[in-house]
């Protein structure tokens, strides 16, 4: 019996002992697995990092208060500074104007994380040089245990922004050019009607004459002919009108005045063009000329 207890006894050291080999070699494998694996992870979030900082696209992050902890090369580029002078300042500091600036910080302060959002922002590279971005905006937040703050991928539109504005330019033109061919051919029609009386084509030139210029709600015209005023329903001479005179063998006989009468004139513009002004001298040697005749007539019938 005595025996039999040694001999199990022994069994069971020599079982823990090999346990304790098998044990310590199973930890020391997984050790170096561990530790291969978190040189992977460094080596692979080292390249993503680098390829963030090189990528063609300006990469902005900030935090809670839109004040940035990242900038990459490319964003560096556009706003044209040291990434020593962009970390720790607030993303609206880079703006132009207050209303742009308050604009940024409104749509940083409505994030929500997972939400995406995408808008164009007037920015100021160093030596207050303007351009236009792309702002695209993404909230990671809590969903992937990130800080809470924004990542903004930053790219210079500015001449999509110029080629767009110049388009909005010609086909603007383009359109005014319309309306002055239209009012020239309706005033033409109008002239041409027989048995008109000089009453008959200066009240209804009145209606007229506005259709050919941009702003032709706010548009209201006087003819003073021979001592005789003929005046639009709403005419008040503001102080943005114009005037041409009437004349007839180089005697002026009177005067067409065109009166804008909103309640300010267009921003950064006069509201009569210089094309405007060509065509409504134009016109107003046409309505002479058909003055004119109907006078001459008038005289031959007498």
């Amino acid at each position: 019996m005595v025996v039999l207890l040694l001999l199990a006894t022994l069994w069971f050291l020599r079982y823990r002992k090999r346990s304790k080999r098998r044990l310590n070699k199973l930890l020391g494998l997984i050790t170096v697995r561990n530790s291969h694996d978190l040189k992977v992870l460094k080596e692979n979030e080292e390249k993503y990092r680098n390829i963030v900082r090189l990528m063609n696209e300006g990469v902005i992050l900030t935090d809670s208060a839109h004040r940035i902890v990242f900038v990459n090369q490319c964003a560096c580029k556009q706003l044209k500074k040291a990434e020593k002078e962009l970390i720790g300042k607030k993303i609206s500091e880079f703006t132009v104007g207050k209303a742009e600036a308050t604009r940024l910080n409104e749509l940083l302060d409505k994030n929500r994380a997972g939400t995406v959002a995408r808008e164009e922002f007037m920015m100021c590279r160093s030596h207050e040089e303007p351009f236009w971005a792309s702002l695209s905006f993404s909230f990671p937040g809590h969903l992937h245990n990130l800080h809470d703050g924004a990542v903004i991928v930053m790219v210079d539109v500015s001449g999509h922004i110029m080629l767009e504005q110049k388009m909005r330019k010609m086909t603007s033109n383009v359109v005014q050019k319309v309306k002055q061919l239209d009012c020239v051919f309706e005033m033409q029609q109008m002239l041409a009607k027989p048995d008109q009386t000089v009453d008959d084509i200066l009240r209804k030139s009145l209606r007229i004459i506005p259709k050919g210029l941009r702003h032709e709600n706010e548009m209201r015209v006087e003819i003073l002919y021979n001592g005789k005023a003929y005046r639009a329903p709403g005419f008040h001479k503001s102080n943005w009108y114009y005037s041409i005179p009437l004349k007839t063998d180089h005697h002026r006989v009177g005067e067409m005045i065109v009166s804008y009468i909103g309640s300010h004139p267009p921003l950064h513009c006069q509201p009569f063009r210089i094309g405007e002004k060509v065509l409504l001298k134009n016109i107003a040697e046409k309505i002479m000329i058909a003055v004119t005749m109907v006078n001459e007539k008038a005289d031959q019938t007498g």
